[in-house]
Parts: C-alpha cells; sequence; structure tokens
C-alpha cells in the first residue's frame, strides 16, 4: 500500500536554481526542497523551469521514498524492478536457446 503524503507531515521550502539555463535560473526560486518530518528524508527537485511542476513532481518522489522506506521489497519501485528483471532474464534464456539451436544445427549440418 502506497503511503498518504499529509500537508503537516511536509515541509516546504522554495530555493533558487542552479545549473544551465542562463542567469533566469539563478534569479528565480523555482526549486523545490520537501522534507518528511517524520522520518527527515528531504527530497529536492530542479527539473523544470516552473513551480508548480516541481512542487509535482518534489512530491511524487518524497512517495516513492517514503513507500521504499515503509514498504521495503513490497514497494512499487522494487516491484517494477523485479518484474523488470525476470522480464530480462526471460530474454537471455530465450537468446541462450536459440544460441544454442544455432550451433547443433551448425554441427549437424557441418556448416562454419
Amino acid at each position: 500500500m502506497v503511503p498518504k503524503l499529509l500537508d503537516k507531515d511536509v515541509e516546504e521550502t522554495h530555493v533558487r536554481g542552479w545549473g544551465p539555463g542562463g542567469s533566469n535560473v539563478s534569479k528565480t526560486a523555482n526549486c523545490v526542497v520537501l522534507k518528511h518530518l517524520p522520518t527527515g528524508i528531504v527530497v529536492k527537485c530542479h527539473e523544470t523551469r516552473y513551480l508548480l511542476e516541481n512542487r509535482k513532481r518534489a512530491r511524487a518522489h518524497l512517495i516513492t521514498k517514503l513507500d521504499n522506506l515503509i514498504n521495503g521489497e513490497q514497494s512499487v519501485e522494487a516491484q517494477m524492478k523485479a518484474l523488470e528483471k525476470r522480464k530480462s532474464a526471460s530474454r537471455e534464456e530465450k537468446s541462450e536457446k536459440k544460441r544454442k539451436l544455432k550451433e547443433m544445427w551448425k554441427s549437424r549440418e557441418g556448416v562454419e
């Protein structure tokens, strides 16, 4: 179960940005810093130039981090990684099987 993010548990501040984008990036406070007070988890988001979009993304990142902390192996992110790992292993098995069949055919037919 994904944890709910309560407004009273989150301290939100806006700081000036950094990185490429000219002088406007350095002048505007569109970087969002969220701190989850009960756990002390801090998330910074400066992915876009818009404050509202950064707020949405920062909250999503914070929920993901809380989910990982609380649910561990049962978190959404961990389940997605496990699913991707299983798919990758399945693809590898399939390609290995094809390679072996091709080798067997070549040896049987005497083709190099």
